[in-house]
């Protein structure tokens, strides 16, 4: 630890030096412009004046002495020297005290650490990658948060649409069944030429020749009408089911939520 040999002179309790109202009377405005002319000096008065330039090199000793880590003597070069090294730490000192507090942050395009930089407190990187976001509700001041991609929910995704197919099963035919087509006729009773079932009466714009009354009736035709008497009824085929494909889009990937960015170094103050 350095030390300041430039000790104050007569600052006890009980000293004897001039006071302050004496020092700076009217009666005495001369002698500390001039200093001491002729005649024999009062004791407290010239204590005064030693007192006042011992105090002032023990000030300025004690601040080389402090934040220079050199002894502070009355060589002048080495006293000077120490004083303008004492004076950079002191102000770095009291300046970043006072603009870079613990827990402030500092950033910058420079590796350096910053207690290398400016000789003041530790500090520590944040983190590789981190950004800032202002504290409030939900963000507490220190907290950390966010990642570097998202892969959307089911929630999160658009409304849309896909494409669908199902395949060609289902092809197949039916049977006829069995069909039961009755009718019969008759012969010309002198009335009627009796007709049943699939049998009816045509004409003779048929050209179609039936059977004459005997009282001059009209030629009749007996047309043949197969869907008056169908009974018959097809197979039960054709029980299928389908597939059915629905097209899928997408693979899932993670994608990057990152804002266009400047990279820097970014410290904060722990001590």
């Amino acid at each position: 630890m350095a030390t300041n040999y430039l000790t104050p002179f007569a600052n006890g309790d009980e000293a004897n030096v001039a006071s302050e109202a004496t020092w700076t009377s009217d009666a005495m405005r001369s002698t500390v412009q001039k200093g001491f002319r002729s005649g024999i000096a009062r004791s407290e008065l010239v204590n005064r004046a030693l007192v006042q330039g011992t105090s002032a090199g023990y000030s300025i000793g004690q601040l080389v002495a402090d934040f220079s880590g050199k002894d502070a003597t009355t060589d002048a070069k080495t006293l000077y020297a120490g004083f303008q090294e004492a004076l950079e730490r002191f102000f770095k000192a009291k300046m970043f005290d006072a603009i870079y507090p613990v827990g402030s942050i500092y950033i910058t395009t420079a590796a350096t650490d910053p207690s290398s930089l400016f000789g003041v407190g530790r500090w520590e990187r944040i983190g590789s990658g981190r950004g800032l976001i202002d504290a409030g509700s939900g963000f507490p001041a220190g907290s950390t948060g966010g990642s570097e991609t998202r892969q959307l929910s089911i929630n999160e995704m658009p409304a849309h649409s896909h494409a669908g197919s199902t395949d060609w099963q289902g092809n197949h035919a039916h049977a006829r069944g069995s069909m039961n087509i009755t009718g019969a006729f008759g012969y010309w009773d002198g009335t009627n030429f009796p007709k049943w079932g699939a049998f009816v009466w045509g004409d003779d714009r048929d050209n179609k020749r039936g059977a004459k009354g005997s009282g001059g009736g009209e030629n009749r035709s007996v047309a043949f009408d197969a869907s008056r008497a169908w009974t018959g009824e097809t197979s039960w085929n054709g029980n299928h089911s389908h597939s059915v494909s629905i097209g899928n889009t997408g693979g899932g990937q993670a994608f990057s939520i990152r804002n266009p960015y400047l990279a820097v170094y970014i410290w904060k103050r722990v001590s």
